[in-house]
């Protein structure tokens, strides 16, 4: 063979179009000649290109006739002015060329084995049907061959389907491991066969690793066959899917995020006897995650979880793989300590708890609770809308008529020289309580300025009275049937006054070189109690002697709060003052042994 092959001999050769003598020629000269293989290179290139247009182009087998009839007829000049897309001209120009390629080659091969030339038209058509015939059937075959085996990544987002809008989201906090759960329900528009899915988490603290993606319906007929992250291309995924189906499937992705977290804290309102409380409970949602979510069903838990992981550095990589780096160390876990999980058991632990996803009429926002092994699961009533960068407040509970007890309390020792004002109750049912524990967090306490002010009109009607601050304190944990004391400071308006009376030593004891080796010291102290308040109140005072070895006298009851304290507990009326005595003993040295004697002979 001379010289180098033609474009139209490359075409013959790449489609099978040429006889079998002559495909071995061309692919012998192939084989020697350089030039040629690079120009078939970039034929199969072109046709590569105009191959993508294929999906998005049907054309009917009614145009493929009528392309047929027209090949050997003289071309008729034509002006058209309408519109038409850009692809179809080359969709045709191929088609065309096809075709003539074919009927070329069949002429030649009649002419050169002597067989007479049929009429224009048998040549034209019944020969063509023929292939048309053959190649809806290998189309076909193609089809299902191309339905079976996944494609390659697309080349475009012409390609992908697009992600609809939340229809809607549930978000469940896990505080302290900064951890979110989210899962969202949005409904896909899939076709039958291959789908890509690109799901985009920029400026977000989304953990690519932890995405996931379920039909919610027609199961069987969606298979969810990868997730891949495009080289070079920060920032997105995308799933391959295979649907037996086409139209509007519902579709639940879920994932880790970070930047969500809860804090609780509480109100509480005395009445005006100060005997029972309204207690409130609220919860603030804080959103820094980068996202917004609408219409969010909120869950928070209760409970310390570690990871091996943090979800913010995880996020925060420049891949969506490989373990996350900070300052040239690798992120170590924790293990072995209960009630600590690593990602992947946390994963497994949350998959049981799938929620349905309900629309229900909102009045006011309620908190279901329900145990989760270590945890405490709360899941807020309703949804509410948490945009980034926001905090939402949250009603939690709400519990009326609460029991409880105002206590004062003195102790030089714990508190200096205040009385320090304490209100007390249980969480159990006894006290309106006890379905759930209640979480860490602030609580403050007002009291009812106004006797016509109701518990039940606190939230709406202020016009009726007003409320007084009385203080505020954090709590800690309260698990159920457990009881808690808050400290609200300093009690303004009751005050105790301790003033020394008298102090004296007696009973020294003598060694043998004439040295004391025992006394005992006698102290007397009176103590004034003074309640300027409305209400009457109820104190008690603990004093403390700085040794186990003593005895006491004093004008009103009194018990030992342990071996080095005493403790008086009195009532007082409203606007009193109330004045006591007490003469302590404290014995030293050998003094202590005889104390010691003269006790174990009153037990006998």
């Amino acid at each position: 063979m001379k010289g180098h092959l033609t474009e139209r001999e490359l075409i013959e050769y790449q489609f099978k179009l040429a006889s079998d003598i002559r495909m071995e020629e061309i692919a012998g000269h192939l084989e020697s000649c350089a030039q040629c293989r690079g120009h078939l290179e970039r034929l199969k290139r072109k046709f590569s290109a105009l191959d993508l247009l294929r999906e998005e182009a049907k054309v009917s087998e009614d145009l493929i006739s009528q392309v047929v009839e027209q090949a050997g007829q003289p071309a008729q000049p034509k002006v058209v002015s309408i519109w038409r897309p850009r692809w179809i001209g080359a969709v045709a120009a191929v088609l065309v060329l096809g075709l003539m390629l074919v009927v070329a080659h069949l002429t030649g091969d009649r002419r050169e084995h002597g067989i007479p030339e049929e009429p224009r038209a048998l040549i034209e058509k019944k020969p063509a049907e023929k292939m048309l015939v053959a190649r809806a059937k290998e189309e076909k075959a193609e089809a299902e061959a191309e339905f079976e085996q996944p494609p390659f990544a697309p080349a475009s987002a012409i390609e992908l389907v697009t992600l609809p809008r939340r229809d809607k989201v549930q978000l469940t906090i896990y505080n302290s491991a900064d951890l979110t759960l989210v899962r969202e329900r949005r409904n896909l528009t899939l076709k039958k066969g291959w789908n890509w899915l690109q799901f985009m988490w920029a400026n977000t603290l989304i953990d690519p690793t932890s995405l996931s993606l379920e039909p919610l319906e027609k199961a069987d007929k969606i298979d969810i066959q990868q997730l891949v992250f495009p080289a070079r291309l920060r920032e997105l995924g995308r799933w391959l899917i295979r649907s037996e189906v086409s139209g509007q499937v519902p579709f639940e992705i879920t994932y880790f995020t970070s930047g969500l977290n809860w804090r609780a804290f509480y109100m509480g309102t005395l009445s005006q006897d100060e005997k029972k409380m309204h207690l409130q409970g609220y919860v603030r949602v804080g959103n820094n995650s980068g996202e917004d979510y609408e219409n969010a069903q909120t869950r928070l838990i209760v409970g310390k979880v570690h990871l091996l992981d943090q979800i913010a550095e995880l996020a925060r990589r420049q891949y969506p793989y490989g373990a996350p780096i900070i300052h040239g160390y690798q992120l170590s876990g924790y293990a072995g300590e209960l009630g600590e999980l690593n990602r992947d058991e946390l994963s497994d632990s949350l998959s049981s708890m799938r929620v349905l996803f309900e629309d229900k009429k909102l009045a006011r926002k309620e908190i279901k609770k329900e145990g989760l092994s270590e945890y405490f699961l709360y899941t807020i009533e309703g949804t509410e809308t948490i945009p980034d960068k926001w905090g939402k407040r949250l009603l939690s509970f709400e519990a009326e008529d609460v029991n409880v007890t105002s206590l004062y309390k003195y102790d030089e020792e714990r508190y200096g020289n205040q009385t320090i004002r304490f209100v007390s109750f249980a969480n159990d049912k006894k006290h309106n309580l006890g379905e759930t524990p209640i979480p860490n967090g602030d609580v403050k306490i007002y009291s009812q300025a106004d006797a016509t002010l109701r518990s039940s009109s606190l939230r709406s009607t202020s016009e009726q009275g007003y409320l007084s601050y009385i203080g505020g304190t954090g709590i800690k944990y309260i698990p159920v049937n457990e009881e808690v004391e808050l400290n609200l400071g300093p009690a303004r308006l009751v005050k105790v006054e301790h003033t020394p009376m008298n102090f004296k030593t007696d009973n020294y004891v003598f060694d043998n070189k004439g040295n004391i080796s025992g006394w005992d010291e006698i102290r007397t102290l009176q103590i004034e109690i003074t309640n300027t308040r409305t209400l009457p109140i109820e104190i008690e005072i603990t004093r403390g002697f700085g040794t186990a070895h003593w005895t006491l006298q004093a004008d009103i009851p009194y018990e030992k709060h342990d071996v080095t304290h005493v403790r008086f507990k009195l009532n007082l009326e409203p606007r009193s003052k109330r004045t006591f005595e007490y003469t302590v003993t404290t014995y030293h040295g050998v003094r202590e042994e005889t104390l010691i004697k003269n006790k174990e002979q009153e037990k006998k």
